[in-house]
């Protein structure tokens, strides 16, 4: 089954564990000069400065404790007023006040950042060894005894004013410091991260719960330490049922690059003959990852052809709409509605019932269905109401063969030229539901 992404929040103290690895992938590894190794640099000697005019209304901290070797805090900055507040009507230690943060992350940090994607963190500058994070709120921190929030005051003002200290101050870093600007959308966005042959695989991950298939991941597999024959296969990246992206490194004390040239070393002496084929890579993933720990068969786990986009898009558009239908169904357009049902796939009612268990996603559907069965431009509608037919069942092919009904009876030309549009087979199974 999934297993539920890390969620961090950080607010005056700087909390985050990582670890992890890469190589030769997209993410570059720290290069070194040909004939002399450069000595790491120490970020903890890097300089920081924060404008004059504003120190007396902040709370600047420098000095950690220390409980990640790939992870080192170098600054906090926390607005004044809201932490003696905070301190005020709860106590010492309360918090409160956060600004933004500044950490430096290793290989094996980055790798781990990368693998869980937490939210508060961009990574905005890189040197030989070393990437540099800027750490900011995911909610306000903002606060004034008794918990109340004016934004017409002097007060609030000032919190703006100074919650754009944190980019002038990262600039700065870099600038004061020689580092190179980065960003780890520069890994994320590339579409592969080790150079090597790719094939993937499906892993229907509620298969073993209820014998579905209408939900799955498409996992990407690459020879990250010898490509061609003997090389060991790796799950690199997953896609889950929208197309959510998510990187995957070995939970590992040294950088992924390291890690599996080690673990083809163990290949080569005849171990984990698994991970010597695609398919027996993918299903120890699917076994043994942090990320799922599920029986792995040729049942829940297939090769594929690649990512089926078109799957997770139909998921997305229809995640939305229904989404929209729940909250704010008079702001959903009839075309929104049919360009929806047009796309549907038979996978997509398992995808709906899952994504929005417990919710009556189908009565404000039903609705709208209805309203947008018959109009202006009615081929259109007819079109994407039969399309949408031909994947149902049960009590919703019931009720979308009464719109039929109405849509024929509206226009019976317009519905019989669309209809002569599909198979002879489908056209048998779109009057029988008419009927």
């Amino acid at each position: 089954m999934r297993k539920s992404l890390v969620s961090l929040c950080l607010s005056a103290l700087l909390l985050l564990t990582v670890s992890c690895g890469q190589a030769e992938p997209v993410s570059p590894a720290p290069e070194a000069p040909p004939e002399e190794v450069a000595a790491p640099i120490d970020p903890h000697t890097l300089k920081t400065e924060i404008p004059e005019e504003y120190r007396d209304l902040l709370i600047v901290t420098t000095e950690f404790e220390e409980t990640d070797e790939h992870w080192i805090s170098l600054l906090s900055v926390q607005e004044k007023a809201s932490v003696e507040a905070m301190e005020k009507d709860y106590g010492s230690g309360a918090g409160g006040g956060f600004l933004f943060g500044i950490a430096a992350m290793d290989q094996v940090g980055f790798e781990q950042f990368l693998q869980y994607d937490y939210s508060g963190c961009d990574v905005f500058a890189r040197d030989e060894t070393w990437y540099y994070v800027k750490i900011y709120p995911t909610d306000v921190q903002f606060y004034r005894s008794g918990g109340v929030i004016d934004s017409q005051t002097e007060d609030w003002k000032q919190w703006e004013t100074l919650n754009t200290l944190g980019d002038w101050v990262c600039q700065d870093f870099v600038d004061r410091n020689g580092l190179t600007p980065y960003s780890q959308r520069e890994v994320r966005n590339q579409p592969f991260t080790w150079e090597s042959e790719h094939t993937y695989a499906k892993y229907y991950n509620y298969y073993n719960f209820d014998g579905s298939k209408s939900e799955f991941y498409t996992l990407v597999l690459s020879q990250p330490a010898r490509q061609g024959e003997g090389g060991l296969w790796c799950v690199e990246r997953f896609y889950d049922e929208c197309g959510n992206l998510c990187l995957y490194f070995p939970e590992s004390d040294v950088p992924a690059a390291e890690y599996y040239a080690d673990l083809q070393v163990e290949c080569d002496e005849g171990q984990h003959p698994e991970l010597l084929t695609p398919l027996g890579a993918a299903k120890d993933f699917v076994a043994n990852s942090v990320w799922f720990s599920d029986e792995a068969t040729d049942a829940n786990v297939e090769q594929t052809d690649g990512v089926d986009s078109d799957y997770s898009e139909t998921n997305q558009r229809t995640s939305r709409v229904i989404a929209s239908l729940l909250v704010c169904p008079e702001e959903v357009t009839d075309q929104e509605v049919l360009d929806c049902i047009g796309a549907f796939r038979n996978d997509t009612w398992g995808v709906m019932g899952r994504n929005f268990y417990g919710s009556d996603w189908w009565t404000p559907l039903q609705a709208a269905l209805e309203n947008a069965a018959v109009g202006t431009g009615q081929a259109d509608r007819d079109r994407s109401m039969m399309k949408f037919c031909l994947t149902s069942y049960g009590r919703y092919a019931d009720f979308i063969g009464s719109l039929l009904q109405a849509q024929r009876a509206a226009e019976p030309e317009t519905f019989q030229a669309v209809l002569e549009e599909f198979y002879p087979e489908q056209q048998s199974v779109l009057l029988a539901a008419t009927e």
